[in-house]
């Protein structure tokens, strides 16, 4: 009899240990629900954020952009202010091409449109292994990240030379006002070697007579996927 007593006793016990194992996992399991509940909450929504629609985009692209004259580019701050944004962006060069050493001699800044420098711009081709990190760019990626959008309208480039065709182009891309610059491109070339005005040449040529050779292929099965992104009713031109 004290076998079976024992027995039932032990069985009763693991039951009631199974059955507060069990509320245990329970409770917890609810205590989950409701903390994920209250941070999804709390946590922002992406559809909250500003998304502009293909209706909203007129002027995004760069061929929309109203051209601002020389004129009014100098017309916009005092020469004693152009010449102060320059200088920085010449000093931003010598940091590049001679005291790090991270690049060629070129720097640059951005202003906005009520004279704040918004971002400095160092080449740092040599120093980060990347052909694309002119000073320029630097200053342009550097501004819109600062804005968090991808057009700096209002805004004036300052650099310290002639842009190459990238850095003009991304200018155009960035929807900038205007590019105030140093010196020019056969400076570059005389004193570093840099060849803008060969690939600026290159660029006035059919393709087909490039030194770099560039052939269309699978047109169709690309052209299929702008389709679909044209079909898109919240892509944001830019």
């Amino acid at each position: 009899m004290k076998c079976i007593s024992a027995a039932c006793c032990a069985r009763k016990g693991r039951v009631a240990l199974c059955l507060l194992m069990f509320g245990i996992l329970a409770i917890g399991c609810m205590w989950f629900v409701n903390t994920s509940s209250a941070d999804t909450e709390n946590t922002p929504k992406l559809a909250a954020l500003p998304i502009r629609g293909a209706g909203d985009s007129k002027g995004a692209v760069p061929s929309d952009k109203p051209k601002i004259s020389r004129e009014e580019i100098l017309a916009r701050f005092p020469q004693a202010k152009h010449e102060e944004y320059m200088r920085r962006a010449i000093a931003n060069s010598r940091k590049a091409g001679v005291e790090y050493k991270t690049g060629g001699a070129f720097g640059a800044v951005v202003v906005d449109k009520d004279g704040n420098v918004l971002a400095d711009g160092v080449n740092h081709v040599i120093s980060q292994s990347d052909p694309t990190f002119h000073g320029e760019m630097h200053a342009i990626r550097q501004a819109c990240a600062l804005l968090k959008k991808p057009k700096l309208d209002g805004c004036i480039l300052y650099t310290s030379s002639e842009p190459c065709p990238m850095c003009l182009a991304t200018a155009y891309w960035a929807g900038l006002d205007g590019i105030v610059y140093g010196a020019v491109v056969a400076d570059s070339k005389q004193y570093g070697n840099f060849d803008d005005e060969f690939i600026y040449a290159e660029f006035a040529k059919q393709p087909v007579d490039r030194a770099i050779s560039q052939q269309s292929l699978l047109r169709p099965e690309a052209v299929e996927v702008w389709k679909e992104y044209a079909a898109r009713t919240d892509k944001t031109d830019y």
